[in-house]
């Protein structure tokens, strides 16, 4: 495991050091959640989908700390059901195992969105990341073979997120009830 998160280490300082675009942040992120779900035997880790408009509310986050706060974890319930976690200002090049493995792992993350913003008391880029998330219980087995009802497992062992109604596969999770502004969020610090 120490192997695999210093390639994930490596990988992640490299997609750091130049702007990535959406689609990269999210095969990065996937990638790592293959990693952890291989490596901690996680039956039900759910495939990541990129939505840009949580992004939203990472500014508006950012903006609530002047955008230079050290890194920092929030949680936030929108509903019963979909709980908002925004790793605020994320320094991957001092980050140790637990620090890695609560950004890219978790079961029940299911959409993502990243910012990259600039402080300027310091000049650094500054990445922050959000995930909704279900609430659901990791579910320990060999990765894929626990995904939820409706979704299937992909070949890097990740659960795909389908729904089906009436038998028949209709779309995305997501799309169930999707609106096009983000929820507004209070902060539980």
């Amino acid at each position: 495991m120490q192997s695999a998160l210093l390639i994930l280490a490596l990988l992640v300082h490299t997609v750091h050091s130049y702007s990535t675009t959406r689609a990269e942040t999210l095969k990065l992120f996937n990638s790592a959640r293959s990693l952890i779900a291989k490596n901690t035997k996680v039956a039900n880790m759910i495939q990541l989908e990129y939505s840009p408009a949580l992004e939203d509310i990472l500014y508006v986050k950012l903006g609530k700390t002047g955008g230079c706060s050290d890194s920092k974890i929030i949680h936030d319930e929108y509903n019963s059901r979909i709980h908002v976690e925004a790793h605020l200002n994320v320094n991957t090049e001092t980050m140790d195992q637990q620090s890695f493995s609560k950004l890219f792992g978790g079961a029940d993350k299911q959409v993502m969105a990243h910012v990259e913003t600039k402080c300027m008391e310091t000049g650094k880029e500054v990445h922050s990341y959000v995930f909704y998330k279900t609430g659901e219980q990791e579910i320990h087995g060999p990765p894929g073979s626990q995904c939820p009802r409706g979704s299937r497992t992909t070949s890097d062992g990740l659960c795909e997120q389908f729904y089906k109604r009436g038998g028949n596969e209709v779309g995305k999770i997501e799309e169930i009830g999707s609106t096009s502004q983000p929820p507004e969020t209070v902060d539980r610090e």
